[in-house]
């Protein structure tokens, strides 16, 4: 091949990787682009593209190549199993995978076998034709902080190489912002999809508690724990929500009952809906460009025809406090379990262990006390309202290892401004979406965050929808990042 030629074949391989899910299923139905097409070249970009962004941890290539020819044969034949049908998907490396290991990016696993049976969503994904390219890199348990000697090494920001991608679904962030598949599934206990959803310009879905099943999924706090899509437009969220929102019996944490069809909800009228926006001085910390493009996104909401309500939200600055005391004793014990060699754990994780040991249970019972306030408190606010729009990030993302910013001549701790609303989610169960408000002068992202009641999806991804219409579609013109 030629060096024009070779070039060529590039670019036509990038344009397949910069495609949606969605997209990519229109091209398949028209019979334009086949399903092993787009997995080979979403795997070339794989091959050529990560070793800059050690998003990936191990890729299925043999496997997804018999499942994107399995599913090519399928469509051909007339059998169509929805909006996900060959289209190449990562999962955070706390998800199984029959027949492969998981090690949620700690030593203490790094000799663990294959995985005898799938996960819940792992099973959801098989079931709706989708294509596993493999396992993503992570933060160890979805809890440690950024590390540069992990087993698995630091994941990098597509959008600037050296700099922070989001946690704890990094490699999630970091491989769908890239072009290396147009979904990837995370974990999100603490906001680990919309941090990074924020910090790499994409959207990210978590979903109400109990929605998605985890059985199936490495624990961090299962009473907190949720399945969400990371995806680059708020269309894909929905196709992906469609395929994976089902009760699982086997699941204790599975809510039963009817799910709504998120896809074709996007059409839903949202004029006149009322949207919330705090007033508390918790939320008024940031980078002024950050600021700036919330404010934007707000402006756009009321050109839709939603009216904003300025209203002051419940006790935002206890959220940390309780979360932590939580997930702190629920990762305790869970690791009790595992009965793992303290000295393999990394520094970040080994510390957040001990203060879960040595928080007594009295400690423990009045944590969950104050989180069933908390949510009842929050609950009473949609009486008011039918969403709240909150920060996705308040400043742009930081440097690997520096862990405060100044704004206005004040330090604050990196996270506080990264994401300093992503736990009020967790912590009431309720759901939330972050898509891109815009990108700053630096050409980094920020995120805008919209949160709802329980099981009240269809709406957030409705109004999700327009307000990305509005802004103009961020992704397409910022263009997949290490374009080459």
């Amino acid at each position: 091949m030629t060096v024009r030629a070779e070039a060529a074949a590039v670019d036509a391989a990038t344009e397949i990787c910069a495609m949606g899910a969605l997209e990519l299923g229109r091209r398949y139905r028209a019979g334009d682009l086949s399903p092993v097409e787009a997995t080979r070249a979403v795997l070339d970009r794989i091959e050529r593209i990560d070793p800059d962004l050690n998003a990936f941890i191990e890729v299925h290539a043999d496997r997804a190549l018999a499942a994107a020819t399995m599913a090519e044969t399928q469509l051909r034949a007339g059998i169509d199993l929805g909006p996900l049908h060959g289209v190449p998907v990562s999962l955070k490396d706390l998800i199984r995978v029959r027949g492969f290991r998981t090690t949620a990016a700690s030593r203490t696993l790094m000799d663990a076998p294959a995985d005898r049976d799938d996960a819940g969503v792992t099973e959801r994904l098989n079931a709706g034709g989708a294509v596993i390219l493999g396992k993503v890199n992570l933060r160890e348990f979805a809890l440690g902080a950024p590390d540069a000697d992990s087993p698995f090494g630091e994941v990098q920001n597509p959008r600037r190489i050296g700099y922070h991608p989001g946690g704890s679904s990094s490699g999630s962030g970091a491989a769908v912002a890239a072009g290396l598949g147009p979904i990837s599934l995370g974990t999100d206990t603490g906001g680990s999809v919309r941090y990074p959803a924020n910090l790499c310009g994409l959207v990210g879905l978590k979903p109400t508690n109990g929605l998605v099943s985890i059985r199936g999924v490495i624990p961090s706090s299962e009473q907190l724990d949720v399945i969400g899509p990371l995806t680059r437009s708020v269309a894909d969220a929905a196709a992906t929500l469609d395929v994976i929102a089902r009760h699982d019996p086997a699941d204790p944490w599975s809510l039963p009952g009817a799910r709504d069809r998120y896809l074709p909800a996007l059409g839903l009228d949202t004029r006149g809906l009322r949207v919330g926006v705090p007033t508390n001085d918790f939320y008024a910390p940031g980078q002024k460009e950050a600021l700036a493009l919330h404010a934007g996104a707000r402006e756009r909401l009321q050109d839709l025809g939603l009216t904003l309500v300025p209203l002051p939200l419940p006790r935002p600055e206890e959220v940390a406090a309780i979360w932590d005391r939580i997930m702190s004793v629920d990762m305790a014990v869970i690791h009790a379990g595992y009965a793992f060699d303290d000295a393999l754990y990394g520094r970040n994780l080994l510390e957040r262990l001990q203060v879960g040991r040595k928080t007594t249970a009295v400690d423990y019972g009045k944590a969950l006390v104050e989180k069933a306030a908390f949510r009842r408190d929050w609950l009473s606010v949609f009486d008011r309202v039918d969403l709240i729009a909150l920060p996705g990030n308040s400043a742009v993302a930081a440097p690997h290892g520096v862990e405060t910013l100044e704004v206005d001549g004040r330090s604050y701790p990196a996270r506080a401004l990264f994401a300093p609303s992503n736990r009020i989610a967790n912590l009431t169960g309720f759901p939330a979406l972050v898509l891109p408000a815009g990108m700053t002068s630096e050409r980094l992202p920020i995120g805008f965050q919209l949160l709802g009641p329980p099981f009240s999806e269809a709406r957030l991804l409705a109004v999700g929808h327009a307000l990305e219409a509005a802004l103009g579609n961020l992704i397409d013109q910022w263009g997949i990042a290490l374009r080459r």
